[in-house]
């Protein structure tokens, strides 16, 4: 096949030929092409942008689709969507340099939808010059969103180990399609930016939720370009610890953020959101009054309990907040609301997520937590599962564990099949709210297995007075050493 070659320093050929094999040049500032985020449009041949989730998006009718990018001055990552399939994307990575990059091929004649979306922040600003279509042309762009939501956050909002249940760190396992802004806009029809940073606190997004870029206050954004419905702010974790940090001086940050996000965002409904279980000064515990005390009756509350304990969120954690705060603006907003995408990671009246392991994130996790990801795997057969055709293998001290919201006198009830060579430990423990702490008590029972699949089941109580207040419990399964252990069909029940 032969290349397709941009060349848009040349004058513009004709938007359409007829000539099925030929190749059409599409500027960037062709009222076709769809641009969502803050894109710096000052020279038009070459707009530019620097936050996550920005896109681009265009529907052809041709076979074969590229664009000339340069990523900046740091590798980044962009997701290719064609067609609207979104499970089945892939991301790809871009050095730093102008450069010419197929996102599609050898797709069947006829009309086609790409969207490019930036999933990572690593540099400075990505510069668009363009895409080259196989085919027969451009086409005109599909319909807006009905709903727009702006982001301001940290790194969970950053989508920072997004892609891994072992709380990864490298720029390759970041992202925010499948991240809470990208889920929580699909499942209420919306339009979103991203304006969040790892490490962000309530100062410095003081100094950055109007700019373009992070690195610099000009340019600055124009509100008026994208008129929020919702805004979500998700901050202050940063904050709690910092020198010098008390709960009041928090609290001051906080209405001042509420005072000029209501500046710019003048219509729109504010969620000040965050999570709660990590930290006995965590700004979760008075969010809430925060919203009272401000008095603004367009701004509400919303926390969500953080179940994947001292890590970030990867995608099916993203997918659990996501729908806790789908529900909330719905209900505030009357919007419909749709399913989240990924697999929920977070259990529902005090069960276990994925309990038979059947569901799969697009990068592969399913909603348990694990440290040594080569001793842990999902298997799929369905000749050998116990329930549907997906199960969970450990090998060699390989452990996962899920917890849950739990209170004191709560009950737990588990119940699971298990088989393999060995034994393996099943554990019932429960902590309070500080997610550093050491359990406040816990049950441990080995498993004495056979080849055959077996049912097992535990029951464990939680104590009834404590220093701190129960806030979850925590269901670990571990392969003990020289053992392999199949577990499927694992449920639980709270009372």
């Amino acid at each position: 096949m032969i290349p397709i070659l941009l060349m848009l320093a040349a004058p513009a050929p004709p938007t359409f030929v007829n000539e099925s094999s030929a190749v059409v040049i599409i500027r960037p500032d062709n009222a076709n092409i769809q641009y969502t985020g803050r894109w710096d449009f000052s020279d038009p041949l070459s707009p530019w942008c620097a936050w996550q989730g920005s896109s681009t998006t265009v529907r052809f009718h041709g076979t074969e689709l590229a664009a000339e990018l340069n990523p900046g001055n740091s590798s980044e990552w962009f997701r290719v969507i064609i067609d609207g399939n979104h499970f089945s994307s892939r991301k790809v990575k871009l050095n730093p340099g102008r450069q010419r990059i197929v996102l599609a091929e050898n797709l069947p004649p006829g009309p086609h939808r790409l969207d490019l979306i930036k999933e990572t922040y690593a540099g400075n600003n990505a510069t668009f010059f363009g895409f080259a279509i196989r085919g027969t042309g451009i086409l005109p762009p599909p319909q807006h969103q009905p709903h727009r939501i702006v982001f301001y956050g940290d790194s969970n909002l950053a989508g920072y180990s997004n892609e891994s249940e072992a709380n990864g760190g490298a720029n390759q396992l970041v992202g925010v399609h499948f991240g809470l802004s990208g889920i929580l806009s699909r499942m209420l029809d919306a339009e979103y930016h991203n304006i969040s940073s790892s490490g962000e606190n309530l100062s410095g997004l003081l100094k950055r939720y109007d700019r373009m870029q992070w690195y610099g206050e000009n340019p600055s954004w124009d509100f008026q370009r994208f008129d929020a419905n919702v805004v979500v702010v998700n901050i202050g974790a940063n904050d709690v610890g910092i020198p010098g940090r008390s709960e009041a001086a928090i609290r001051a940050d906080y209405h001042q953020l509420l005072t000029e996000l209501r500046v710019v965002h003048p219509n729109a409904h504010i969620v000040l959101a965050n999570a709660v279980g990590w930290s006995f000064d965590e700004p979760a515990n008075y969010i809430a009054d925060v919203v009272t005390s401000h008095g603004d009756p367009n701004i509400s509350a919303a926390k969500f309990p953080w179940v994947f304990e001292q890590w970030h969120g990867c995608q099916t954690d993203q997918a659990g907040m996501a729908t806790y705060l789908a529900h909330h603006i719905s209900q505030i907003m009357g919007w419909p609301m749709h399913k989240a995408d990924v697999v929920n990671g977070f259990g529902f009246q005090g069960n276990v997520a994925n309990g038979s392991f059947e569901k799969v994130a697009p990068f592969g996790g399913f909603a348990w937590r694990y440290f040594q990801d080569n001793k842990v795997r999902r298997v799929v057969s369905l000749s050998q599962a116990k329930d549907g055709q997906a199960f969970l293998r450990l090998t060699a001290d390989g452990e996962v564990h899920q917890p849950n919201p739990a209170r004191n006198q709560d009950i737990v009830e588990v119940t699971l099949w298990a088989r393999g060579q060995g034994s393996a430990t099943v554990t019932i423990d429960f902590h309070d709210q500080e997610m550093y702490s050491a359990p406040m008590s816990g049950q441990s029972t080995t498993l004495t297995l056979s080849p055959q699949w077996q049912q097992f089941q535990f029951q464990v109580s939680a104590p009834i007075q404590t220093p701190r207040p129960i806030f979850n419990t925590r269901l670990t399964l571990h392969a003990d050493a020289g053992s392999v252990v199949d577990f499927d069909a694992i449920s639980q029940t709270l009372r």
